[in-house]
């Protein structure tokens, strides 16, 4: 769990572009990127034995909006790289993916208790961690509980949590307000090398 990793006009931004999107519901793969030029975005490698499902309405997912959004994507990179593993499992770290999902949890949502898939881009690379961004506070409820380490992250405005993808977690209940957050993957290569400032 890292602080402060956007600032709070940072976090109104998102939510106001992701807001003026089109609010998607389905856990279907996109074809193409939402708002941008990349052609292959990554795709689900696995699914998993425990997908991400609503309670508190009929729906499936909740809500949630595709910003194609390199730069920002970059910075959080940045914000985070001291946190991050160099290398998993014999791959090394090659940074976030530029597709980012605003999710929406309104008053009486939540998800039950999942694991995220990995995914994987056409050059080789595998996401093996989970990146979750608090976008706003404005809320009650709603925190993440990581049963198997007995813990409950409460929202914070720009607070991230990263953490593998095999980790069960939570989205408790939304009882007052609408929550909103940023998710991304971390990636990995077994033969795609680490990005470094000083190689531009």
């Amino acid at each position: 769990m890292i602080d402060d990793v956007l600032d709070a006009s940072s976090c109104r931004a998102l939510i106001k572009q992701a807001d003026t999107d089109s609010w998607l519901t389905t856990t279907a793969e996109l074809l193409r990127a939402a708002n941008g030029p990349h052609a292959l975005p990554p795709r689900r490698a696995n699914d998993s034995d425990r997908p991400c499902r609503l309670v508190g309405d009929d729906r499936d997912r909740p809500r949630f909006a595709v910003l194609d959004l390199p730069i920002m994507a970059l910075r959080l990179y940045y914000r985070l790289l001291a946190q991050l593993p160099t290398a998993r499992e014999g791959a090394e770290l090659t940074g976030l993916k530029p597709l980012l999902r605003c999710i929406e949890y309104r008053r009486g949502e939540g998800t039950r208790s999942h694991t995220d898939p990995a995914r994987e881009t056409a050059d080789g690379q595998l996401s093996q961690l989970s990146v979750l961004v608090f976008l706003n506070d404005h809320f009650t409820g709603g925190g993440v509980e990581f049963p198997q380490l007995g813990r409950t992250v409460q929202a914070r405005t720009g607070r991230v949590c990263v953490f593998p993808h095999s980790l069960t977690h939570i989205d408790h209940v939304v009882s007052r307000g609408r929550k909103f957050v940023l998710e991304t993957e971390v990636f990995y290569s077994a033969d795609w090398p680490q990005y470094r400032a000083d190689r531009v």
